[in-house]
């Protein structure tokens, strides 16, 4: 056997290695994919959260701490999670693209907490106590479910942090917008 026939044989043998390692390690893949794409569908289920797109609804959203408005319309705030975001530069109203998803779920999304008690922000927790008071509306309205409550279209959310008294939580109040149904309108 020549030189030359030889290395053509190991080339070749080589080849048809590599090609049954891509083949069998495809499967493979192909198996470890499904199983992710099923864990994914079970922690849906679990969460209670439905899949991307499984909703497309709208809300307005204002937070403010000791007086002062937080501006979602930061770049640090946009499309910060695919299944609940801010948008275009628009930092009032929050798209909701998946069923189940709360208020905390959106606050998480952009790096803050918050429950009945308490609000995260930039790594500084405002809590509940001596004066200062955490207050949650819906539609203008106390809601006592602060970080469990669950969007609906075209809701109205106020968070407040603070010493605020009637006349300035109103003023908070009456500064949440009315933009999110022309963002359902278009949807």
């Amino acid at each position: 056997m020549r030189k030359i026939d030889l290395i053509f044989y190991i080339i070749t043998l080589i080849l048809v290695i590599l090609f049954l390692w891509q083949w069998v390690s495809k499967g493979n893949l192909m198996s470890q994919l499904n199983e992710i794409h099923k864990d994914a569908m079970d922690l849906h289920l679990l969460s209670g959260i439905g899949p991307l797109r499984s909703t497309h609804i709208h809300a307005d959203v204002k937070v403010y701490i000791n007086g002062q408005a937080i501006d979602f319309s930061q770049r640090k705030y946009q499309l910060a999670a695919r299944f609940i975001h801010f948008e275009d530069g628009i930092g009032d109203v929050v798209h909701v693209h998946a069923t189940g998803l709360n208020v905390g779920h959106l606050l998480k999304s952009l790096g803050m907490d918050f429950n009945s008690n308490c609000i995260i922000f930039e790594r500084q927790n405002y809590c509940d106590g001596g004066n200062k008071k955490l207050k949650f509306y819906v539609n203008g309205q106390p809601n006592s479910e602060f970080d469990n409550y669950v969007f609906r279209d075209l809701d109205r959310i106020l968070i407040s942090y603070g010493n605020g008294n009637d006349a300035e939580t109103q003023k908070q109040l009456d500064s949440v917008t009315n933009l999110a149904p022309r963002y359902s309108a278009e949807k």
